[in-house]
């Protein structure tokens, strides 16, 4: 992966992707101003590219602004598709939240832009910017939550009775 600024346009261009992105949606044109012209924030990888790998330690979020990725986690010694995401998905939420090792591997499946936030980054910013990210990061989260119980609900439903926990 490389920093894609000056690469790939402008900070108008980088807005742009922004602004189709569900989770930029509450964010003004100032503060995506702000965010887009920062080259600290924006990474390309090529097909095939681990963007994460399950096990290491890292503490990024990301944003996908153009490609598609999957997810993948290591069971039972095989490699198992858990998802696979189209732009404008978001992952990496998790180790913000717990700061652990990372518990699957994201890799492109097509030539892919992330932005990339680290909690370090956010302290350059204002406090009100902070607030909106931690907003708009907490939604992903209590999201991820609802889909998994649902999966959860509708998993025990198709256990006898007596099987279920």
């Amino acid at each position: 992966a490389f920093i894609v600024w000056g690469s790939l346009g402008d900070t108008t261009t980088i807005m742009h992707w922004m602004q189709a992105v569900p989770f930029f949606s509450p964010f003004n044109r100032n503060e995506l101003e702000k965010l887009a012209s920062d080259q600290r924030y924006f990474y390309k990888y090529s097909e095939g590219d681990k963007i994460i790998e399950e096990g290491q330690t890292d503490v990024s979020f990301h944003v996908l602004l153009k490609g598609a990725v999957r997810i993948t986690k290591t069971a039972q010694n095989r490699e198992v598709l858990i998802n696979k995401l189209k732009e404008g998905s978001v992952f990496g939420e998790l180790s913000i939240l717990r700061k652990g090792k990372r518990t699957s591997t994201v890799i492109a499946d097509a030539m892919s832009i992330t932005m990339s936030i680290k909690p370090k980054n956010m302290d350059d910013w204002n406090v009100h910017l902070q607030n909106k990210f931690r907003d708009q990061l907490l939604k992903v989260v209590l999201k991820r939550f609802e889909v998994i119980d649902n999966k959860h609900v509708k998993a025990l439903c198709k256990l006898p009775p007596e099987e279920q926990e």
